[in-house]
């Protein structure tokens, strides 16, 4: 059964990669067509292969955690070919291909052309496989317009970038819950499978069915996606980059077709539109699909919300007043709070280069990178009500101290929060911090010949990327990128990205030897 829900998941990344394949076609980018036709092709064989292997017995719990851990690193894995194919080493492909479908927005492309759009590098693109496939069919065919097309109008990958923010788009409300939402009949696998996939500590759904919750969190995050593309079609961004922008935007991923990020715009009504939609993002889909249906109120009465909106405060505050930002009071709250939203709902979109910030505001970042936002969301990193959890249970046990007969329970809200939900929290953020005091040993052990990758950088690497935030400081800040990161260093941060998204439990009860056996 896993091996028959892997298969159709392959099949349906094979139908999905035709879009930036029609992308590509538009822009005349015979290489871009190529290389994703190929794709297409490859996961679709693998797909039907893998059918062919699988056995009709009901999975279970097991199979669900399986099929959503390995489920995405299948995604990413051929997710990377189209990267691959136009020029990239397999490890940047993978890592470009990871940091999209996890909505991490950590980068390995380092240049520009003078549209100011990110491009391949000229030499590996030259050399790439898709290149050798066109120099033989030119010498099948003797046709050499093939080899004037391999690239787009001034050297553009347009498909390229829009795949990237396609797949984090993809990859936001998660490629599992639109497996959920279309694939029919999966009846108890549906229901393991949304709770092994739904991030945040509680899993209830907001329908009797699963199927019928993962198409109205699907509705919901559509909705708001087409309305973001309108305004921002609105405010003069060209069409290209309001959809990239929006599919990021809403995913909380952060990758922009620019190299300047949302900078290139100077638009104070294009930041403006961005980051609200960042902060509805970071807000719990369920409570969106309430307050469109219902609940009017289900934002603003709700504990964790109402947490996270103060969190946006506090840090603006602190960043305007000790962040050391240039201009008057109005620049300055709109710098700090566009990178405080940005950074808070794990997106990682620049309008500034925070590297050149106080250190007072860069430490606001680098804990704003490790809260993130609310559970429900899109947003990575522990999320802002298992903080909340975490404070309310250390406060009952101090109140024990005093009174070692008094009985208290923690409440959210109106809701008495059960005692295994308490305890996964806190299990989940001892893991996670465990998790990120090793991944940055580890890569500093990997950086120890890299007199650039000070303990700035390689703390905020492995924050950044398990986070699922973006940029970092240093070496890996805004203005700069992850490729000089050694090959060993970029796989670990893809296997941070990938602990990150499934949020730690779901990848890490694939190395107990438990969890093979039958």
């Amino acid at each position: 059964m896993f091996l028959r829900l892997l298969a159709q998941l392959l099949k349906l990344l094979a139908i999905l990669l035709l879009v930036p394949g029609a992308v590509a076609a538009v822009y005349a980018e015979t290489g871009g067509v190529i290389a994703f036709a190929a794709t297409s092709l490859l996961s679709l064989a693998t797909g039907i292969a893998l059918g062919r292997l699988s056995s009709e017995e009901e999975p279970g719990l097991r199979e669900a955690f399986a099929l959503v851990a390995l489920g995405w690193i299948a995604v990413a894995f051929f997710g990377a070919f189209p990267y691959v194919f136009l020029g990239m080493s397999l490890i940047d492909g993978l890592f470009e291909s990871m940091s999209a479908f996890t909505t991490t927005g950590s980068s390995v492309f380092t240049e520009i052309n003078h549209l100011g759009y990110w491009k391949m590098n000229q030499t590996l693109a030259d050399s790439s496989l898709v290149a050798e496939m066109q120099m033989q069919l030119v010498r099948m065919t003797g046709n050499s317009i093939l080899l004037r097309m391999r690239s787009g109008p001034d050297d553009t990958i347009m498909g390229l970038l829009f795949w990237r923010s396609f797949a984090q788009w993809l990859g936001g409300m998660g490629i599992i819950l639109l497996f959920v939402a279309i694939l029919p009949r999966l009846g108890v696998a549906g229901r393991q499978l949304y709770r092994a996939e739904v991030p945040g500590p509680d899993k209830e759904s907001i329908k009797p069915r699963i199927k019928q919750t993962a198409r109205m969190l699907w509705m919901v995050y559509i909705l708001l996606t087409l309305v973001e593309v309108a305004l921002l079609l609105l405010a003069g961004m060209p069409p290209f980059d309001s959809f990239c922008h929006a599919f990021s935007s809403m995913a909380t991923g952060g990758f922009s077709p620019r190299g300047l990020s949302i900078m290139a715009y100077n638009s104070w009504i294009i930041d403006a539109i961005i980051v609200l939609f960042c902060f509805l993002a970071g807000a719990n889909f369920a409570l969106h699909y309430r307050m469109i249906t219902s609940d009017r109120k289900a934002l603003i009465s709700d504990t964790e919300f109402r947490a996270y909106a103060l969190i946006i405060l506090l840090a603006t505050s602190i960043i305007i007043l000790w962040g050391g930002l240039e201009g008057d009071i109005y620049q300055k709250i709109q710098l700090a709070g566009f990178q405080v939203v940005s950074i808070l709902t794990t997106t990682g979109f620049a309008t500034a280069d925070f590297n050149q910030w106080t250190a007072t505001a860069r430490i606001t970042l680098l804990l704003l990178m490790i809260i993130g936002a609310c559970a429900g969301s899109t947003a990575g990193a522990i999320k802002v009500v298992r903080l909340i959890l975490i404070f309310k249970s250390a406060y009952r046990e101090l109140i024990r101290t005093l009174h070692p007969k008094a009985v208290q329970s923690v409440r959210l809200g109106d809701m008495v929060v059960k005692e295994e939900i308490l305890r996964a929290s806190n299990i989940f953020v001892s893991m996670y911090i465990i998790i990120f005091a090793i991944a940055s040993l580890l890569l500093a052990m990997i950086s120890y010949n890299d007199p650039k990758m000070d303990m700035e950088s390689v703390l905020s690497a492995v924050a950044t990327t398990l986070g699922n935030v973006g940029p970092g400081f240093g070496v890996v800040g805004p203005m700069f990128s992850f490729a000089d990161i050694h090959p060993a260093g970029k796989m670990l941060l893809i296997l941070c990205m990938w602990i990150g998204r499934l949020e730690v439990v779901t990848a890490m009860v694939l190395f107990l030897p438990e969890f093979w056996k039958k």
